[in-house]
C-alpha cells in the first residue's frame, strides 16, 4: 500500500532554536513508517540576501513538489512576524492546487502579533482559517486560536523528546543552575540576574551557566557591574551536545519567560531527571505544576524567583525528588514516539475527512 505523501516547510535544519529541534525530532521519528515525507527550508539566520536567496529556492522546490511529489497535505511550522508571512506564501500557493495545509504554530508571542492592529488582525484571522487544521503545542493556546478559527480545526500536539533511560547523579560541590535559551527580556535572563544578585547578598551558595544567543554583551556587562563573575558563566550558543553535556551536569533549570509555546527546552531538562524553575506561561503551566515537580512564578517576580532558586540551592533532596517526578512526566505524556501516533491521527483526520 502506498504512503500517503507529507511535504514539510519549516527553518533549515542547520539553523537554532526550538522550532528546529522540533521538525529534527518528527523527521527521525517512528512517523517515516508510515509515511513519505519530503522537507522544504524556507527560512536560515543570517545576512538579507541568505534568507531572501533560501525562501526563493523553497519557492520553487515547492512549485516542483506540488507538481512531481504531488503532497497529500503540507505541514508548515511556522511562527510570528516574518515567519507567518513567508508560510503565508506558501500556504496561498498550495491552496492554488487545492491541497491540504496544516499551520503548526509555534509562536510564543502571536497574541501579541494579533492584536498589534485591526487590518492585520483581519488578515491573519483569514490566513488561519485558510489552513485546515492548526496545531498548537498546548491546551492554552488551544482555547485562544478558538477565538480565532472554529474549535473543530485545532489540535493540541505537545512537544516532545526522546526520553533517556540512563539516570545521572550529580556531583557539583555546589548547586548549579542552567538558563538555557535566547538571552534577553522575553526569556527573562535580566529578572534572573537580579534574583542571583540578591541571592549573593543572602550568601545563599551556587553559580549558574547562561547557554544562548541574544544579548550576550548586555548580559555580560551587567555581570561585570554587579560582581557576578565568579557565579556567572555565559556559554553564548551551545549545540545539541553541548545542552547534552550541560543537562548531565547540572542541577535545576531556570526559565523565567514572559511568554511561550511549550519550550524544548523545559522538555530536554525534565528528560535528564532535572527539576523547574518557570512562569505561569504559554503550556508550562500543563507541563510544571508549582511545589511538586519544580516552581511557577509570573513573569517578572523577582522576589519570588529568589525564593524559589533558594529553595533548590538548598535542599538536594528536594532537586532529587523533583527530578525524578519529571523523568516520568516526560516517559507518561512525552515520549516523541507516542506523540507521533497522534500527529499520525492529525493526518489521517485530513486525508479520509
Amino acid at each position: 500500500m502506498k504512503k500517503p505523501r507529507i511535504l514539510v516547510v519549516g527553518s533549515s535544519l542547520k539553523d537554532k532554536g526550538g522550532i528546529v529541534t522540533v521538525i529534527k525530532n518528527i523527521e527521525q521519528s517512528s512517523i517515516n513508517d508510515y509515511y513519505t515525507i519530503k522537507r522544504i527550508e524556507t527560512y536560515i539566520t543570517g545576512n538579507v540576501l541568505e534568507r531572501v536567496y533560501i525562501f526563493m529556492v523553497a519557492l520553487f522546490r515547492l512549485l516542483g513538489a506540488l507538481f512531481s511529489f504531488r503532497p497529500d497535505i503540507i505541514h508548515i511550522h511556522m511562527s510570528e512576524k516574518g515567519s507567518f508571512y513567508r508560510k503565508t506564501i506558501i500556504l496561498l500557493i498550495t491552496k492554488l492546487f487545492n491541497r491540504l495545509v496544516i499551520l503548526h504554530i509555534h509562536s510564543a508571542s502571536f497574541d501579541d502579533f494579533y492584536n498589534s492592529n485591526n487590518l492585520q488582525k483581519k488578515f491573519i484571522k483569514y490566513i488561519l482559517n485558510k489552513a485546515d487544521k492548526l496545531i498548537v503545542l498546548s491546551k492554552q493556546w488551544e482555547e485562544y486560536y478558538s477565538n480565532i478559527v472554529p474549535p473543530s480545526k485545532i489540535a493540541v500536539l505537545y512537544n516532545g523528546v526522546y526520553r533517556i533511560d540512563e539516570k545521572f547523579k550529580r556531583k557539583n560541590s555546589s548547586p548549579i543552575g542552567l538558563f538555557l535559551g535566547r538571552l534577553g527580556q522575553r526569556k527573562g535572563t535580566y529578572d534572573l540576574l537580579s534574583s542571583i544578585n540578591e541571592l549573593k547578598k543572602d550568601g545563599v551558595v551556587g553559580s549558574f551557566y547562561f547557554a544562548g544567543d541574544g544579548e550576550i554583551e548586555q548580559v555580560k556587562h551587567l555581570i561585570n557591574e554587579n560582581e557576578l563573575e565568579d557565579i556567572v558563566t555565559v556559554l553564548g550558543w551551545v549545540n545539541s551536545e553541548q545542552i547534552s553535556d550541560l543537562l548531565k551536569e547540572v542541577d535545576f533549570l531556570v526559565l523565567p519567560s514572559y511568554n511561550e509555546g511549550l519550550p524544548m527546552a523545559i522538555l530536554e531538562a525534565m528528560n535528564y531527571g532535572l527539576p523547574i524553575i518557570s512562569t505561569y506561561v504559554g503550556g508550562i503551566p500543563e507541563v510544571i505544576n508549582n511545589n511538586d515537580n519544580g516552581y511557577l512564578i509570573l513573569p517578572g517576580d523577582t522576589d519570588g524567583l529568589t525564593k524559589a532558586l533558594a529553595s533548590l540551592l538548598t535542599n538536594e533532596q528536594l532537586r532529587v525528588e523533583m527530578g525524578m517526578k519529571n523523568r516520568e512526566i516526560i516517559l507518561n505524556r512525552f515520549d516523541i514516539q507516542a506523540l507521533m501516533k497522534d500527529l499520525s491521527s492529525i493526518y489521517q483526520s485530513l486525508i479520509h475527512n
